[in-house]
C-alpha cells in the first residue's frame, strides 16, 4: 500500500483569478503555484494548512495569500 504522503496532488483549473495550478507535496511540505501570469513559485506550507484546502468553501487565492505567501 502506498503512503499517501508520497503522493503529489495536482489541482488544475483552480477557481481563482490569480492561481492557475496548485501542486501539493505533503511529504516535502511544499506547494508549487503556477500563476495565471505563467510564473511558478514554490513555498513551504504546514501539512495541517494543506488540509484546509479540502473544505469546498475555502478560497484558493485567499489560502495561498494566508499560508504560502505570509
Amino acid at each position: 500500500m502506498q503512503n499517501p504522503l508520497n503522493t503529489v496532488i495536482i489541482w488544475q483549473h483552480v477557481p481563482s483569478s490569480a492561481v492557475s495550478e496548485l501542486r501539493l507535496r505533503p511529504r516535502r511540505r511544499t506547494i508549487t503555484v503556477e500563476w495565471r501570469s505563467g510564473h511558478y513559485s514554490t513555498h513551504a506550507v504546514r501539512r495541517r494548512d494543506m488540509l484546509r484546502l479540502l473544505d469546498p468553501r475555502q478560497s484558493v487565492g485567499q489560502w495561498v495569500n494566508r499560508f504560502a505567501l505570509s
